[in-house]
């Protein structure tokens, strides 16, 4: 479903386009899965097809936290569950994602990174695009929902392991700058050409050494790590504080309260929020028991919890995301949120080809409706309709 266009020029029309930090009216024109021309120019330009939009167009949002959704969980790894996922994901809003590994033990990890490997290369177009993996483990310090028992220090030949078994598509790893290693991994990770993100962390002492080494991120702000506190701020405070650091936040209403939402934004800005989903299997599903990695965790009134009661992923989709995004900080528009869920992901990934709308860039958009939600656009079902 993302960007199988074919030949022939295709018009978009909406009501406003964003892309490059301001609103602005206009067609998009795409010609061979490219966009060739936007404003007066795209207008101007012949086409062989026109798609209508009701709604702002966006540059296409990208999850980067995505453990599962549709009833199926990323660690399945077998192509109907990652298609399902996909499909998902789509569905929600989003037009590329990272399918996300939790913590497990080494070998389960290295068996699932090379099948998420194999389902990437041969993925064919169904649902949202993945755009690599994201492991959200196991060097972590804080378990949160994760398994205890597979924490543990990122020896370097297990890091190694784990890139070689990716395949060069391993794109995010989340660590914990206290593990034994940490700062070394850091930097072994960021000459593999991976974002390296900070998170499930309560010792701060080597932070600053963990972001000079190359951290640039940090997972889920306020979850699994030491609380913000007036005289202490802890590792939520302190990355706060660091210009280095992009902080991913999970909007869903129940992990950060939407007061904290609005604190967030106001001190990280546009350039350095991100907002991201944690999902997992029973996002898009009803109340019920779910797997997360080996556990089973129970969807109950919007919450994922597991049998100690602690938080696990979240049920929402990116368009629940946007909404509550939106509704929390009044101040807020599409912009915004094509700052955060889509500009702002494709730099952490190095994709100079994503996020923003711009001629010789890809296609691949959502739309943001007038009632705050998305949806993302099948480029390739389009012919002198509209939406």
């Amino acid at each position: 479903m993302y960007s199988r266009m074919g030949m022939g020029r295709l018009l978009l029309l909406a009501n406003e386009i964003s892309g490059a930090g301001s609103w602005q009216a206009g067609p998009v024109l795409l010609e061979d899965d490219r966009i060739i021309a936007v404003g007066a120019q795209a207008l101007g330009a012949d086409s062989d097809r026109v798609l209508e939009l009701e709604g702002s167009l966006l540059p296409g949002l990208i999850d980067l936290q995505v453990n599962g959704a549709g009833g199926r969980g990323v660690e399945e790894c077998t192509t109907d569950a990652l298609d399902t996922v996909a499909r998902t994901v789509w569905s929600g809003g989003a037009v590329a994602f990272l399918p996300t590994l939790i913590s497990a033990s080494l070998e389960d990890l290295l068996g699932q990174t090379a099948a998420l490997a194999d389902w990437i290369e041969a993925w064919d177009g169904v649902g949202a695009r993945p755009l690599g993996i994201h492991l959200e483990g196991p060097f972590l310090e804080v378990p949160g929902a994760h398994p205890v028992d597979h924490l543990q220090d990122p020896e370097t030949e297990d890091v190694q392991a784990l890139i070689d078994a990716a395949r060069g598509h391993l794109k995010l790893l989340t660590l914990a700058p206290a593990r034994g290693g940490a700062i070394e991994a850091t930097a072994q990770l960021r000459a593999a050409g991976v974002c390296v993100s900070i998170g499930h962390a309560r010792d701060d002492a080597r932070l600053s050494d963990c972001v000079e080494a190359g951290a640039q991120m940090v997972t889920h702000l306020f979850n699994a790590m030491s609380p913000l506190h007036h005289r202490e701020p802890g590792i939520s405070g302190r990355c706060m504080a660091d210009p280095a650091l992009s902080c991913s936040l999970i909007v869903d209403g129940i992990h950060v309260h939407p007061t904290m939402v609005q604190n967030a934004f106001r001190c990280l800005g546009q350039d350095r929020m991100v907002l991201v989903t944690d999902c997992m299997a029973a996002a898009g599903m009803p109340d019920g028991v779910y797997s997360l990695g080996s556990s089973q965790v129970t969807l109950a009134d919007g919450e994922v919890r597991d049998s100690n009661g602690t938080l696990a992923g979240s049920a929402i989709l990116m368009t629940d995301a946007v909404h509550r995004f939106l509704e929390y900080v009044p101040e807020t528009d599409g912009t915004h949120v094509a700052q955060l869920a889509s500009t702002n992901p494709a730099r952490l990934l190095g994709l100079a080809d994503m996020g923003r709308i711009a001629p010789d860039t890809a296609p691949g958009f959502s739309l943001l409706t007038e009632d705050g939600h998305v949806q993302a656009i099948a480029l390739e079902e389009s012919s002198a309709s509209s939406l």
